[in-house]
C-alpha cells in the first residue's frame, strides 16, 4: 500500500476533517451501519466544470432516509494554475486539496453553515449530518452500478498511480421530499427573495458558494457546496487583493443571472446594482 493510499485512510479515520485551520464537520455518528442504496439522484456537477465531483444518492440507514454525496477522486495540485508560480509558492499541495477538494470543500462549508444558520435562526442549506468512508461492500456496490470515482483522471495519471486504493468519501445530507408534481428546483420570486438573504450571509460568514444556480436548490434550500471556498482560503489569501476582492461579487452577480434565467426581472429581485457592469470586471473569476 503506497504512502499516499495510507494516508487517505488515516485521514478518514478523523473525528473531524479537513485537519487544518478553519470550520470542520464531524464523523457522521452511524458510518458504520449497513447502507441500502435506493436510487441514484443525480451527479453533481458544478457549471464551470465538464466533470462531475461526485455522484448523489438515495439511502436509508438505519431505517431513515438520507442523501448520500459520495466523491470522486481529486488531484491535490487541481486549482494551483489559478495561482501565480510566486504566489503558490508557500501552499502545499496538501493545503491545497483541503482548501479545494470538493470533498473537502463541502466539510468546510457546511462547518461554517451550522454557525450562519445559528445566528440567522433559519435554514440556509440541506442538513449535513458528517461525513463518512465507504466499506468495501459499498464500494462494490457502486461498481456494480457503474460508478467510476477515477474518471476525471485517465489510468496513466500521476495521482491516480499514487491514489489508487483509497477509501472513497461521502457526506450525509438531509433527503429533501418533494410533492410527484412539482419541480424541486422551480424557484418563486418570495423564494428567491429568501435566497438572496442567505446567499448574502453566507458571503458574510466567508463562504464563497461559487455556484449559485438553480439546480443547486431544492425546496429553496442550498444542497451543494463541492465548490465552495470557505475562509480562510489559501488562494485568496496569496492573489492580488484586487483579483480576491473581484471575487467576492461572483456569488451575487451569479444570483442576478439566476433571477433572470428563472423568468424573472431584476426589478423585483436583484443583488448587484449593475450587473453588467460588474461582469465585465470579473476578468478573474474562476
Amino acid at each position: 500500500m503506497g504512502s499516499v493510499v495510507k494516508a487517505n485512510r488515516q485521514l478518514l479515520k478523523s473525528k473531524e476533517l479537513p485537519p487544518c485551520e478553519g470550520p470542520k464537520i464531524a464523523m457522521f455518528a452511524h458510518s458504520r451501519a449497513p447502507i441500502e442504496w435506493l436510487e441514484l439522484l443525480e451527479k453533481s456537477t458544478p457549471e464551470s466544470e465538464n466533470s462531475s465531483q461526485g455522484f448523489v444518492f438515495k439511502v436509508e440507514i438505519l431505517s431513515k432516509i438520507y442523501a448520500l454525496k459520495v466523491f470522486k477522486f481529486y488531484d491535490p495540485s487541481t486549482e494551483r494554475h489559478i495561482m501565480s508560480e510566486m504566489d503558490g509558492q508557500t501552499v502545499t499541495d496538501e493545503l491545497l486539496a483541503f482548501h479545494t477538494d470538493p470533498f473537502y470543500a463541502e466539510c468546510r462549508a457546511y462547518g461554517c453553515i451550522k454557525k450562519v444558520e445559528s445566528e440567522r435562526r433559519r435554514q440556509i442549506a440541506a442538513r449535513c449530518h458528517g461525513f463518512m468512508s465507504l466499506r468495501r461492500k459499498d464500494e462494490l456496490a457502486l461498481e456494480e452500478m457503474g460508478i467510476d470515482l477515477w474518471e476525471n483522471y485517465p489510468e496513466d495519471h500521476e495521482y491516480r498511480a499514487q491514489a489508487e486504493g483509497s477509501p472513497v468519501r461521502a457526506i450525509v445530507k438531509d433527503f429533501i421530499e418533494t410533492a410527484p408534481d412539482h419541480d424541486d428546483n422551480s424557484l418563486d420570486l418570495r423564494t428567491l427573495k429568501v435566497i438572496l438573504k442567505n446567499v448574502r450571509a453566507l458571503n458574510k460568514h466567508g463562504i464563497l458558494h461559487r455556484d449559485i444556480r438553480a439546480p443547486n436548490f431544492k425546496a429553496g434550500l442550498l444542497v451543494d457546496f463541492g465548490s465552495a471556498w470557505t475562509k480562510p482560503h489559501c488562494i485568496m489569501a496569496v492573489v492580488p487583493a484586487s483579483v480576491s476582492e473581484e471575487w467576492e461579487w461572483d456569488d451575487l452577480a451569479d444570483f442576478d443571472e439566476m433571477v433572470e434565467e428563472e423568468g424573472f426581472s431584476l426589478a423585483s429581485v436583484r443583488a448587484l446594482p449593475n450587473t453588467s457592469y460588474l461582469k465585465r470586471l470579473r476578468s478573474w473569476k474562476v
